[in-house]
């Protein structure tokens, strides 16, 4: 991947780690539901356990661990983390050579593997202003969510062809691996901090000095309650943007598959271009715009009407543009994020976003279905684009509108 200018080379193993692992975790967001399908025959209800176990821990652990990484070593948190995935991952070949695969244990896996995805995710955060300058935060958080969308397009192909050739336990065994050489890249990193030890007691008061870190800054608060209100939208067209695209817009799955390609490369365009937008704009200016574009392309994917073929060709325009518009507004929330609050809590203030976020947009699903049933797919996709508009309110009215560059550290 293309090294930019000016940033520390020490990045680069950070860089060369997450793509490492990005591109196992989209591998495996395949080869699992597959192994689970067809070597073990699960139940459509087995199979939705499987997914929820994976992404459970996002509500469960997320706060505790901010605390955790701001209290320890991200770096050494990363690289142990990606040990114990290799390890998770590889019990699952092993235990079908030896004939004790089953669906419970794919259960087990899937929800340790989630605990520890959370720990890699949350200290890749807080870590990347340690290797870099603060100048350079929109570079390099550019940088990487670029790597997670190459990842994104390419990962689900390769994944099927490997799935197909050497079967689903193999393509695990060397995801596996994927994970130990990202521990050894990240362990590489240079790292000073030293691991410290605080009793559940101290834990639990520092949970709450997140909370309130993130909802007393007028920064900090504005984008964790936009970002939480967007998930909320995007969680209810998870379960509601096939049933639109099929039943509504009536387009065969082909087409819908091609669209969802078109989504992840407008994804990569949006990461590969984050840092020229903030540039031109300013990074105030940037998130509120692509804010505004993000939101009002879900509205506009709701009221698209016309025949098969014209309809694909809206939508896929429509949802290309807005992968790229959030993306940058991504890119540039998460920099904004890293400068506004201090080093030493960097891992709390990400668990709290991630969490309220993740919290309301694991409620879309259910929100959506039930819009549905009592008003019309329609009408439902509709609601959920209006309240991405509400998103876009809570930075209009903060003093995030009028930021030029990165803002201050606030004092803690």
């Amino acid at each position: 991947m293309a090294f930019k200018p000016g940033i520390p080379a020490k990045f680069r193993y950070l860089l060369w780690g997450q793509s490492s692992v990005t591109f196992g975790a989209v591998v495996l967001e395949v080869a699992l539901p597959l192994l689970a399908a067809v070597t073990l025959q699960a139940s459509p209800t087995q199979m939705g356990l499987l997914a929820t176990l994976q992404t459970l821990p996002w509500l469960v652990i997320t706060l505790f661990a901010g605390v955790w990484i701001d209290r320890g070593n991200p770096r050494r948190i990363m690289t142990w983390a990606n040990y114990g995935r290799g390890l998770l991952l590889l019990s699952i070949p092993l235990a079908g050579w030896l004939g004790w695969l089953s669906i419970e244990w794919l259960w087990v896996v899937a929800f340790a593997y989630g605990l520890l995805r959370v720990f890699f995710e949350l200290s890749v955060s807080a870590f990347v202003p340690s290797v870099v300058e603060r100048t350079q935060l929109v570079a390099a958080n550019s940088q990487l969510e670029s790597s997670r969308q190459v990842a994104t397009v390419a990962g689900p192909g390769v994944a099927g062809l490997l799935v197909q050739t050497i079967g689903a336990p193999l393509t695990v065994l060397l995801n596996a691996f994927l994970y130990w050489i990202s521990a050894f890249l990240i362990q590489r990193i240079p790292s000073s901090e030293s691991q410290q030890v605080r009793s559940p007691k101290l834990l639990l008061s520092e949970v709450g000095e997140g909370l309130r870190l993130v909802f007393s800054d007028a920064y900090l608060r504005a984008l964790v309650l936009s970002s939480a209100t967007f998930n909320l939208h995007i969680g209810m067209l998870a379960g509601l943007q096939v049933l639109f695209l099929s039943r509504v817009l009536e387009i065969p799955p082909a087409w819908i598959g091609v669209i969802f390609a078109v989504v992840g490369l407008g994804a990569l365009v949006g990461a590969l271009t984050a840092a020229r937008f903030t540039g031109w704009l300013g990074i105030g200016g940037v998130v509120i715009r692509m804010q505004l574009i993000s939101s009002l392309a879900g509205v506009a994917f709701a009221l698209v009407q016309a025949p098969p073929v014209v309809a694909a060709t809206l939508v896929g325009l429509i949802l290309f543009v807005k992968a790229a518009s959030t993306v940058i507004r991504n890119v540039n929330v998460v920099s904004i994020r890293q400068a506004r609050t201090p080093q030493h809590l960097l891992g709390r203030v990400g668990g709290t976003s991630q969490f309220v976020g993740i919290g309301l947009g694991s409620l879309g699903g259910i929100v959506g279905g039930l819009l549905a049933e009592w008003l019309g797919i329609r009408e439902a996709t509709l609601i959920a684009g209006l309240i991405a508009m509400f998103s876009f309110s809570w930075l209009f009215f903060s003093p995030i509108r009028s930021l030029k560059g990165l803002p201050e550290a606030m004092k803690a």
